[in-house]
């Protein structure tokens, strides 16, 4: 070696140690906030030991415990209570009243002053009279009293209020059940996304650590082949520079998936410490050729749950309305009552019990109440109609919602062919940059730039191959199909 290579040499020695302890510097530091991120998220000392689930385990677990299904299950209870309430009405109600009182002014009969009344002989008046003297009543007299009712109502027509209020509730109860599913829907769509984030971290990280283990080969090589004088130390310190980075970036990919880890498990209901490895990988099972797209728009509507819950909430109104109609029919019922009194009648009947029954039909009827029934007639209608516009808007949606997810898909699909077929380049241009360099033909920047195009193009798959998966599960989602 020359003078002048001796120079040079040193030269970029100096330079290039200068740059790495600089960039070492930076690297660490990023490092060490990702380690303490990581440390929060994911305390070091758990009590609990790593448990390995799969897609369906996580999908599971989340039905069981996600607390938003737990919160709609209990509208679903209301409507049971309320639908108990409502077939009350068909059966007769019975109740009973008694009650005791001392009075100190019940009224009592006292003789007022006497007339003189003539006595008849045949129609014929005598010279004879008779004083009479009447009795009236006046309240002051003190005793016990005791009243006994037993009294029975039953109505026998009610112009369809009770009918309607039964289907009505019925029909509230079948809605929030389609509330239910379309939480749980919604839930299952995101245990999928969480998952497939989870998978496609542990495989981009899976990528990384073969690199790293590449460049630690290549390092070797550089560091032998600068001993023989072929390579010059550049070489080393740039692999080396390489391969602080790719450790960086796993351990910023590790924060990452203890983050993703931890909205799995939000979604599970399970503790935070809890240690979890997700099982499974991101390859689709079924072709997208065997997806019907025509059939998928078609039926969206009448598959999705958020719509069959707009459906029976308006059919929720209509019965509703129908019951406020009723109130301009007349309701007939028919009564009976069963009685025991002590006390109540003038003296001296009042030492006496006396009972009896009483048993008959009534009718009742709303004449005229201000325009109040057609009021709220009117707002049951505006809330009908606010419906028909909502199913209208979520209509819109959807169809726009699926039409975006099919054609994500279709393009997907179309990248992930052209991806693979990059894979399959950009591997035989690493073997040759590999083969290359090994014989001093590249340099490690062109090695290294052929590396970094085999791990683009393979963790650019590994996504692709994610938001296949995301935008099926989104598919499904939709046409209320991911619960089956």
């Amino acid at each position: 070696m020359n003078n002048l290579t001796f120079k040079r040499s040193k030269y970029f020695k100096t330079s290039y140690e200068n740059n790495r302890n600089i960039s070492n510097i930076k690297k660490m530091k990023k490092a060490a906030i990702i380690l303490i991120i990581i440390s929060v998220i994911v305390p070091i000392t758990g009590t609990y030991a790593q448990k390995t689930i799969t897609l369906e385990d996580a999908i599971n677990t989340a039905l069981e415990n996600n607390p938003a299904i737990k919160i709609n299950k209990t509208f679903e209870k209301e409507a049971d209570a309320k639908l108990v309430q409502a077939r009350s009405t068909f059966l007769p109600r019975l109740d009973f009243l008694g009650k005791y009182f001392y009075a100190n002014n019940l009224p009592g009969f006292y003789p007022l002053l006497g007339s003189d009344v003539p006595v008849m002989n045949n129609g014929a008046p005598t010279d004879d009279y008779i004083t009479l003297h009447p009795m009236a009543p006046y309240p002051n007299k003190n005793r016990d009293v005791f009243t006994n009712d037993l009294n029975l109502i039953y109505p026998i027509y009610t112009g369809g209020k009770r009918i309607n209020a039964e289907k009505s509730l019925s029909v509230l109860k079948e809605a929030y059940q389609k509330d239910t599913k379309e939480t749980e829907a919604s839930i299952v769509y995101k245990v999928n996304l969480a998952f497939y984030n989870n998978i496609f971290i542990k495989q981009v990280i899976d990528v990384y650590d073969d690199v790293l283990i590449q460049l630690e080969k290549h390092h070797e090589l550089a560091k032998k082949a600068y001993k023989e004088g072929v390579r010059s130390e550049f070489d080393i310190v740039t692999f080396e520079s390489k391969i602080q980075d790719f450790k960086t970036k796993i351990v910023e990919m590790k924060g990452n998936k203890a983050i993703a880890e931890t909205a799995l498990k939000n979604l599970m209901n399970i503790p935070s410490d809890e240690k979890i490895e997700c099982s499974g990988n991101l390859e689709l099972n079924d072709s997208l050729q065997e997806i019907n797209f025509a059939e998928i728009e078609k039926g969206v509507d009448e598959g999705n749950y958020k719509m069959q819950s707009l459906l029976l909430k308006e059919q929720v109104l209509n019965h509703k309305k129908d019951i406020i109609e009723a109130g301009k029919m007349p309701t007939v019922f028919t009564f009976g009552n069963f009685h025991v009194y002590h006390g109540m009648d003038f003296p001296p009947f009042d030492k006496t019990w006396r009972s009896g029954y009483a048993v008959g039909v009534g009718v009742k009827m709303n004449i005229f109440d201000g325009n109040l029934t057609k009021g709220k007639s009117m707002e049951i209608q505006a809330g009908i109609d606010k419906i028909k516009e909502y199913q209208n808007g979520l209509s819109l949606q959807l169809r726009f919602e699926v039409s975006k997810a099919l054609e994500t898909l279709r393009s997907l699909e179309a990248q992930k062919i052209s991806t693979i077929s990059n894979i399959k380049v950009s591997q035989k241009a690493f073997q040759i940059a590999q083969i290359g360099y090994e014989n001093g033909v590249n340099t490690s920047i062109e090695l290294n730039d052929a590396q970094l195009n085999v791990l683009k193009v393979k963790i650019q798959l590994l996504k692709i191959e994610k938001d296949i998966l995301i935008a099926k599960a989104k598919l499904d989602y939709l046409k209320g199909s991911n619960l089956e």
